[in-house]
């Protein structure tokens, strides 16, 4: 066993230990003085305030840029030449503002087209006032007869329909019978002529041989030989022609005449064994609803006194014109070129003796570009995600850089598709401009409400301290005292915190010198 080298004597350790005794009386009577001394200090004076309740509203920001609200091109009211002007690039104009002067030709005829057009007008009112009602009087007129003939032909039909085309199937069968009589009688005579024929031909082919052979022995003359040859020739044709005819009647020869006839026979039979009578009844009747219908519609017409609307329709076609008239004699007489906005003139498009059109005319140009610069127009972005909290009318707060704060202006566009590059939307807002402080091109900062609460509970922002992680830390007044406590805390609108924690009715909250306070430090009121 190992002893140290020094050893203190007992008297020596009993000294040491009342002397370690005294000193933590003496610190602790210090303390206890301090303790003391610092409740004796006068009290801290201090404001305070009561939490508020209001409407929270929360904002986000953007960045982007001002451009014209509108860029107007100016073009002739009538096309012609430009004769003068009477403004120039870079003045501001009023609207209503002579800016040039063209030639008014195309007016000047445009005129004359529409002076033509009412006269047409005119006459057509004319007309129709005194012809519109006999007009329609007349299609009743026509439309009863119409009507009374179609009954008529019904009746004759259910009377006569059935017999008429029985008699057609008669008349058919004896046709058809006829036309095999006449082929039977044909082919009699055509027998009968070709055995005159071969008759003739042998009659005339002994005399022709007989008196060839008498030409040989020099007993008859040479015409006589001519004469009897042609007989033999033209009845041997004869003989010819008779057997081509007779071939023709043959057994099982087709004649057009007969299969005509049976044709037609045979279309009766269908017809009757069809009921065709009842077709044509009902055709009839068919005839006498659509006459019916004719006739009602023409008796509305006459009920409806239908030329009173013609009337007011040439009418109306005459004050058309009249008023077209009215346009052109007024497009004539203003071949001043007039700003139609209030702003500046940005381009001139066009020079003294050039052509000015329509803007209708193709590849017509503009006289003047005019930018409106009263009202201007705020593009910026916002990310997708955003979009779901903006809409068109809301209110946005335009600042910027070089010290102008919180114009009011509307949102008047939101992109409907997102830009792929960066995932935002574009988006516009009017913004007025009465005073020209605000430039095109000017970098802005859009404040745009994106959530309102009501009945929150507010404190001043300066009232709450060590705020982190969504709760801080406030001093109430307890009696004489300072008393902290901890609150959770939402977000911060214009220099006032919402805070979440409920604070009893009237509480008093210390809102300035927090950091000479701890808790249990003696305070006084300010006295406002």
């Amino acid at each position: 066993m190992k002893h140290n080298k020094y050893i203190l004597k007992p008297s020596i350790a009993n000294y040491l230990k009342a002397q370690l005794l005294w000193l933590f009386v003496i610190i602790c009577c210090f303390s206890v003085s301090i303790v003391r001394a610092q409740n004796t200090d006068a009290p801290v004076t201090v404001s305070v305030t009561t939490a508020r309740r209001g409407t929270f509203v929360s904002t986000k920001d953007y960045t982007g840029h001002l451009h014209p609200n509108a860029e107007v091109n100016i073009f002739a009211n009538v096309s012609g030449k430009i004769v003068s002007f009477d403004a120039k690039v870079g003045q501001s104009v009023a609207k209503d503002d002579v800016l040039a002067q063209s030639n008014p030709r195309e007016s000047a005829l445009a005129v004359i087209r529409a002076e033509s057009a009412l006269s047409s007008a005119q006459s057509q009112l004319t007309t129709t006032e005194a012809s519109a009602q006999a007009r329609v009087e007349s299609q009743l007129a026509n439309a009863q007869e119409t009507l009374m003939a179609a009954q008529a032909k019904l009746v004759e039909t259910k009377s006569l329909a059935e017999m008429r085309i029985r008699n057609q199937l008669t008349q058919a069968e004896t046709a058809y019978q006829s036309e095999i009589a006449s082929i039977e009688r044909s082919k009699i005579n055509a027998q009968q002529s070709l055995e005159r024929a071969k008759t003739e031909l042998d009659k005339n082919k002994l005399d022709y041989e007989r008196t060839k052979s008498l030409h040989e022995k020099q007993h008859v003359s040479d015409s006589n030989l001519e004469a009897a040859e042609r007989s033999f020739k033209v009845s041997q044709t004869r003989y010819e022609e008779a057997v081509v005819t007779a071939e023709q009647f043959k057994e099982g020869a087709i004649h057009p005449s007969v299969e005509k006839a049976k044709a037609e026979l045979a279309v009766a039979q269908k017809i009757v064994e069809s009921r065709g009578w009842e077709r044509e009844i009902a055709s009839a009747e068919s005839d006498v609803n659509q006459a019916q219908a004719s006739l009602n519609t023409a008796e509305k017409l006459v009920e409806a006194k239908s030329w009173e609307r013609e009337i007011e329709i040439a009418k109306a076609a005459v004050k058309q014109a009249t008023e077209q008239l009215k346009l052109a004699q007024e497009q004539l007489n203003d071949a001043t070129i007039k700003s139609p906005i209030d702003g500046v003139i940005a381009t001139q498009h066009l020079s003294v003796g050039d052509y000015a059109q329509l803007v209708s005319a193709p590849a017509a140009k503009p006289v003047f570009t005019i930018v409106a610069v009263d009202t201007l127009k705020a593009e910026f972005h916002t990310p997708a995600g955003d979009a779901s909290r903006i809409n068109n009318g809301d209110l946005v707060l335009i600042s910027t850089n070089s010290g102008i704060r919180n114009i009011v202006g509307t949102v008047t566009f939101i992109s409907p598709t997102v830009n792929r590059d960066n995932n935002t939307l574009l988006v516009h807002a009017t913004v007025p401009n009465s005073k020209n402080s605000l430039k095109p091109g000017t970098a802005i900062t859009a404040s745009i409400k994106t959530g309102v609460r009501k009945n929150v509970q507010l404190l001043p922002l300066q009232a709450v301290l060590n705020i982190q992680n969504g709760s801080g830390t406030i001093f109430v007044v307890e009696g004489n005292v300072a008393r902290t406590k901890q609150v959770n805390v939402g977000g911060v609108y214009s220099g006032e915190i919402e805070v979440t924690s409920q604070l009893a009715r009237g509480t008093s909250v210390i809102v300035d010198n927090q950091h000479r306070l701890q808790d249990g430090t003696p305070i006084s009121v300010a006295q406002d």
